[in-house]
């Protein structure tokens, strides 16, 4: 359902328009009569409404924010590997926390908004629900560039929104699968999967946080709010029901636990984000796993035809 914006429109930049969000965020943005623009680094596309942009290069940034005069920028861009960052902090910081400083210093100087977006990892996973007044505590580096990337936005006190989220799937984008149709694609090829059982997060439908990040700006709201799915799962559980949503062979998904999969950056056993004060600024429940699991087999077949 599309949002009725009456004759509220902008001029909306988003940054990293080709990935999985910034694709949808493009979208929608449109189908609700805002003016899109885009940028674009690694995954080169056509379009008079887009440019090449790599965050890391200030002028770049300054030039093309005071250019395009946006009135909201929606920061999608990061260097998201976990365990990449870990091995290379130097690009870690240089692309999550000094690129995010050079947009929203940008935001600042010509008084855009700045919509960013940041994780789930900057919690430890040792309460048991969190909520925005929470402390973080990031076990890895990704994490810890992410938060600092919260601090120097709030720092600088440029009208923003921090949207945190979790496990984003859905249709489109470029680059890496996302985890929903990896999966898929497994299960369709009859491969057995491996899938942790002792990592739990809330699994997010692109569609869902998209159209919230709408309902924000539309809001005019400020500040750090949680943006996932109600369900907090572990990736054993959430591939158990994918299987049984898109009526594949569950029996193909074993389990396997963290301390098994060696993996090189620590991630939260459990991070259970509360989304009451979305849904309290915006009126809005967020779509279940279940639901959001559905829209997504349904676009896929309507693709297909």
């Amino acid at each position: 359902m599309l949002i009725s914006y009456d004759d509220f429109m902008a001029r909306v930049l988003v940054i990293g328009s080709t990935g999985l969000l910034g694709s949808h965020l493009m979208e929608l943005g449109r189908q609700l009569g805002h003016s899109m623009y885009g940028t674009f680094n690694k995954h080169t596309i056509n379009g008079q409404d887009l440019f090449p942009l790599d965050v890391t290069k200030r002028n770049s940034v300054f030039s093309l924010l005071e250019k395009m005069k946006p009135d909201c920028v929606i920061d999608t861009h990061a260097l998201h590997d976990v365990d990449y960052c870990e091995t290379h902090p130097e690009e870690a910081w240089l692309i999550n926390v000094e690129g995010t400083r050079n947009v929203a210093e940008a935001c600042k100087r010509i008084g855009a908004k700045m919509i960013y977006i940041s994780t789930d990892y900057i919690f430890d996973g040792k309460k048991l629900k969190y909520t925005e007044k929470d402390k973080p505590n990031p076990l890895s580096y990704y994490a810890k560039t992410k938060l600092i990337a919260e601090h120097v936005i709030e720092d600088l006190d440029v009208n923003h929104i921090i949207a945190r989220s979790s496990v984003l799937y859905g249709k489109g984008g470029f680059g890496k699968l996302n985890f929903v149709l990896w999966l898929v694609q497994k299960l369709q090829n009859k491969e057995k999967v491996t899938i942790v059982t002792d990592q739990h997060n809330n699994p997010t439908f692109v569609n869902n946080l998209a159209k919230f990040i709408f309902l924000l700006y539309q809001k005019n709201a400020r500040g750090v709010f949680h943006i996932t799915g109600p369900e907090c799962l572990s990736r054993y559980e959430f591939s158990k029901i994918i299987a049984k949503v898109f009526r594949l062979d569950a029996s193909l998904i074993s389990s396997i636990t963290t301390p098994e999969l060696k993996q090189i950056a620590k991630r939260p056993g459990k991070v259970d984000m509360l989304t009451n004060k979305l849904e309290r600024v915006t009126g809005k429940k967020p779509m279940s796993t279940i639901e959001g699991l559905t829209m997504l087999k349904k676009q896929i077949e309507v693709a297909k035809k």
